[in-house]
């Protein structure tokens, strides 16, 4: 009879096997150092600012996920995420807002559509076309809107649908300032990950990410695929776009910039591979929850040599060791 396994065991393979466990194990560690040496760190007021910093890279960093899956990357969706959030909040100004919602999820992901497009096409790598395509989609948002930035007081209702207060929460917890945008970001998370894990789709797409050749050979339509996964990427970048007008009332022809290194950094932390064919969509947002954590940390503890601007040296850091870390960790499984 086989002897049960000792629970060292157990934890061991739970992290080879999962690729949330260890970016949730680092999510908790840091939250209770944290909570060591910054008061009042774990209070509502703090918790609900991380949460709601955390959404808009949780919301881009679903798309990315699911490209860096499939062995691909976009640096474009910075731009495209300026793109919808012009679409959206010109036409919500001007009193189409639910024209400006439609288009700012079209046009994204007509984007991605044609960076997929060029990929194919082409067979230059992903990194190269994206940052071509980075820097002609805002070229072109520039020409477009002559570098007017978008800015409005006027409150409307279709923004509280996407940013309004999460009241059913707030009026539970004291000092608590939970946003609807949590609720969207959890639904969204839930869709993908189920299209991810559960469909023939996303079969194909953790098959393309491990052997593009090997797929091939399996009949998986490895083009079809790219272009779709390129596509998704286009359109969480649109549907970011939505949630940071409906949060800041405001849209510069820069928004977005740098966007996708938080995003990239979120995909990494939370368990999938740079190289593809592993990740998930719940990492992604354990992801961006410790991305954001740090910043905040970073921000309340009020490093002298690390100064709040300079996060993106943070960033960097992390994305190697979280690599490091999800290199190690395939291998051993």
């Amino acid at each position: 009879m086989r002897a049960p396994d000792s629970w060292v065991l157990k934890i061991r393979r739970m992290f080879s096997e999962s690729t949330v466990a260890g970016p949730l194990a680092v999510l908790i560690v840091i939250i209770i150092l944290l909570s060591l040496f910054v008061p009042k760190f774990l209070s509502f007021r703090s918790i609900t600012g991380i949460i709601n910093a955390a959404t808009l890279t949780g919301a881009i960093a679903i798309g990315i996920a699911f490209l860096m899956i499939s062995g691909e990357f976009d640096l474009s969706v910075g731009t495209i995420m300026a793109v919808g959030g012009y679409l959206f909040g010109g036409l919500a100004m001007a009193g189409e807002p639910f024209l400006g919602f439609a288009l700012a999820l079209i046009v994204p992901t007509l984007l991605g559509v044609v960076n997929g497009v060029i990929l194919v096409w082409t067979e230059i790598p992903s990194f190269i076309v994206t940052l071509g395509t980075k820097y002609f989609y805002r070229g072109m948002l520039w020409v477009v809107t002559a570098g007017t930035m978008l800015q409005t007081v006027d409150r409307q209702p279709i923004y509280n649908i996407f940013n309004g207060r999460l009241d059913l929460l707030n009026n539970i917890f004291s000092e608590a300032n939970f946003r609807n945008s949590l609720i969207w970001l959890i639904l969204l998370v839930i869709i993908f990950q189920v299209i991810l894990a559960r469909t023939k789709f996303g079969n194909h797409v953790f098959a393309v990410g491990s052997n593009a050749g090997a797929a091939l050979g399996q009949g998986v339509k490895v083009k079809r695929v790219k272009i779709y996964s390129f596509a998704i990427s286009g359109l969480m970048a649109g549907v970011t776009g939505i949630l940071l007008f409906s949060q800041y009332y405001t849209m510069r022809v820069a928004s977005g910039d740098g966007m996708e290194l938080s995003a990239i950094a979120a995909a990494v932390v939370g368990g999938t591979l740079i190289t593809g064919g592993a990740g998930s969509i719940w990492g992604a947002l354990v992801g961006a929850l410790v991305i954001s954590t740090l910043r905040t940390g970073v921000v309340l503890m009020n490093i002298p040599f690390i100064p709040a601007d300079n996060f993106e040296a943070i960033v960097g850091v992390t994305i190697v060791l979280a690599a490091i870390l999800n290199t190690y960790l395939r291998n051993r499984k």
